[in-house]
This record gives C-alpha cells, structure tokens and sequence, in this order.
C-alpha cells in the first residue's frame, strides 16, 4: 500500500464509494418496491442495477491491484 499516493488513494476511495452507495439505494429500492408489492420487472430492474455496481466495484478494485502491483515492481 506504500506505493500508492495519498491523493491517488482518496480519488480510490472515491471510486468505490459511489458503486457502493449506489448499491445501498437500489437494495433500499428493492425492499420497498417487494413491500409495496411492485411488479416482478420493476423489481428486476432494481437488482440488474445492483448487479452492475457490484461488477464497478470489482472493476476498480482489481485496477487499483493492478496499479499498485505494477508501481511496486517498477
């Protein structure tokens, strides 16, 4: 972790934040969509979404393993 920069990490740390809260949302979304008994494709479409931020959150995470694997090589 010593080679990444402490303005890298922030801008990091930014990137997972917003896939993550979005996730938060769309979770929240589809409990009150099932509890207000909202159609199976309205439901879908809450979960695709969730889906999708979870596979941005992969994307950065492995971008930053990449990054800090190949500045500590360097």
């Amino acid at each position: 972790m010593k080679s990444i920069e402490a303005a890298e990490f922030n801008k990091f740390i930014h990137s997972v934040r917003n896939p993550l809260n979005s996730i938060s949302l769309n979770a929240e979304l589809g409990k009150m969509l099932i509890d207000n008994h909202a159609s199976p494709e309205q439901i879908k479409k809450a979960f695709i979404e969730i889906l999708q931020q979870c596979k941005n959150c992969e994307q950065v995470l492995t971008d930053m393993r990449k990054k800090n694997t190949d500045d500590s090589s360097g």
